[in-house]
């Protein structure tokens, strides 16, 4: 095989387009989402609007790219390559917002399918500097806003679209009020109204409001607020990074969340440059692994990268039927008994993988942690023992049951991936069970609706929302985050680690499935 054959088999990284302006100090415009857009995996493709003299502390001047070349500039891009996403920055007049909407229609035309928009209404300039006069203004709400998949405004932002006084927003309850009502007026099917420059009764916290109009439902993220003046360009970042991660196929929920993360990861480790506002650190994620670091606010990177990467499957997991129907006490009997025999099955081969992954592991302490989680499938057993004596069945009873071919499928999937791969890809297989349990129950246990009192499901929540299951969980986790910071994890090996996690993920879905399916 030759070299040009072997670099024609690589596969492309999806692409993605930012239309925006070029800011001279690196730090926000087509240069933050650029660094963006590779930090993500993906490849950036630009069409400048706008050319600035600015630093870390003012913009000097800007002048506009003519409303042709923006046109032109589009054109070029989008009918030689395959856009995934897009986002729009700094638009700079009217005629370049209608230039573009104009540009954006006729490209989605000639290709025949929906390209994910992700339009940033920037306004300000971090240092103040007004961006957009009012006709500008005007022209973006009726030509561009109808475009959008997802519209990202800051306060002062959200405002403006909306014709309201400056300030007008001043609670989490007005931001979700401003993201139904820009969602509604201009028909974008997802609002972001970013918070941060809201000050809440915890001033460690930054909230974003985030509106799904389709779902007609909201979703607050939260996230520590970072004592740091390199926070230059974080819309940018924002936008870029969901446009990024649309590109990549995840679905809006997870393209958001994820992006939230990055832009907050960004500023806790960013470094000074220039005298005023600086920078984040968009390439704190490039690494030797595709993995970053483990910071102050997201501890275990690699299990959080994974659950992030299951395209929804975490949450359909961790917020099943089963778990809220025992929650609420309204699951039959019936199915949960089925469920304790099959998961008394299911144990034995967990205790088994668990005991393979020992006799895989080369450290003492990673053997001790398994031992004990061996122990832990004995005393999980002993629980369902006992919560099925209360309903009159024996362990000679639950020992005779036929393990059912949903149980079948998954513990031998986890053998297989054990005798197949190494100890990390088997934790990683193993690692949905645990993780999984621990965190459905703490979701139920902290729900104010979940029924305690009488509630015969009680015991089992409580038991994996309870010290003993959350530490083994904290173990768990903390084993697979050691092998992997001992670990270079090249691309096909993550995406088979990926594999395996969400294919794990399905088969815990079925489980429960198959239980409520006896009914």
């Amino acid at each position: 095989m030759t070299t040009k054959d072997s670099i024609q088999e690589q596969q492309a990284p999806p692409a993605v387009l930012t239309i925006a302006g070029s800011d001279s100090s690196g730090g926000a415009g087509i240069q933050a989402d650029l660094k963006t857009f590779m930090a993500h995996g993906t490849y950036g493709l630009s069409v400048i609007t706008a050319i600035t003299a600015q630093n870390t502390q003012a913009v000097h001047s800007a002048s506009r790219v003519s409303p042709n070349m923006v046109a032109q500039q589009m054109s070029a891009v989008m009918s030689d390559i395959d856009v995934r996403a897009a986002k729009t920055g700094m638009l700079a007049d009217a005629e370049v917002i209608e230039a573009v909407a104009t540009s954006w229609q006729s490209a989605l035309e000639i290709r025949g399918t929906a390209i994910p928009l992700v339009v940033d209404p920037v306004m300000v300039s971090t240092s103040g500097t007004q961006l957009l006069d009012a006709d500008a203004l005007t022209t973006l709400r009726e030509k561009l806003l109808p475009l959008a998949t997802i519209v990202t405004p800051n306060l002062r932002e959200a405002e403006a679209l909306l014709n309201m006084a400056p300030y007008a927003i001043d609670s989490v309850n007005a931001m979700r009020q401003a993201a139904l009502q820009i969602s509604t007026q201009f028909n974008v099917e997802v609002t972001i109204v970013k918070g941060g420059h809201l000050q809440l009764a915890d001033p460690g916290t930054v909230v974003d409001v985030v509106y799904e109009r389709a779902l007609d439902n909201f979703t607050q993220v939260s996230s520590a607020r970072i004592d740091s003046v390199n926070t230059h360009g974080t819309g940018c970042t924002l936008s870029a990074a969901i446009a990024a991660n649309l590109a990549k196929g995840l679905v809006i929920a997870d393209a958001v969340r994820n992006g939230i993360r990055y832009v907050n990861e960004a500023i806790q480790t960013s470094y000074k440059v220039g005298c005023g506002a600086g920078p984040v650190n968009h390439a704190y994620a490039l690494c030797t692994m595709p993995i970053v670091r483990p910071t102050l606010y997201n501890p275990h990177p690699f299990t959080q990268y994974l659950k992030d990467n299951s395209k929804g499957l975490w949450q359909q997991y961790t917020q099943h039927s089963f778990v809220e129907q025992a929650a609420a006490g309204t699951l039959s009997t019936s199915v949960f008994v089925h469920y304790l025999k099959q998961d008394y099955a299911y144990l034995k081969h967990y205790a088994r993988a668990t005991a393979l992954a020992a006799f895989k592991s080369d450290s003492l302490g990673e053997v001790s942690v398994l031992v004990d989680a061996m122990q832990a499938c004995v005393r999980e057993s002993k629980l369902h023992v006992e919560m099925c004596a209360k309903w009159g069945v024996s362990r000679a009873e639950m020992e005779q049951e036929q393990e059912s071919w949903s149980s079948v499928a998954y513990t031998r999937y986890i053998i297989d991936r054990g005798m197949a791969g190494d100890v990390l890809e088997l934790l990683v297989a193993m690692y949905p069970c645990l993780l999984g349990y621990g965190e459905a129950a703490r979701i139920a246990a902290d729900d104010s609706k979940t029924l305690r009192q009488g509630n015969p499901f009680w015991p089992w929540i409580s038991a994996y929302a309870g010290d003993d299951f959350q530490a083994a969980v904290a173990q768990g986790r903390q084993v697979i985050e050691d092998l992997v910071s001992r670990d270079i994890l090249g691309p096909q090996r993550l995406k088979r680690l990926v594999t395996t996690f969400c294919e794990t993920t399905t088969l815990e879905i079925k489980f429960w499935d198959s239980a409520l399916e006896i009914n």
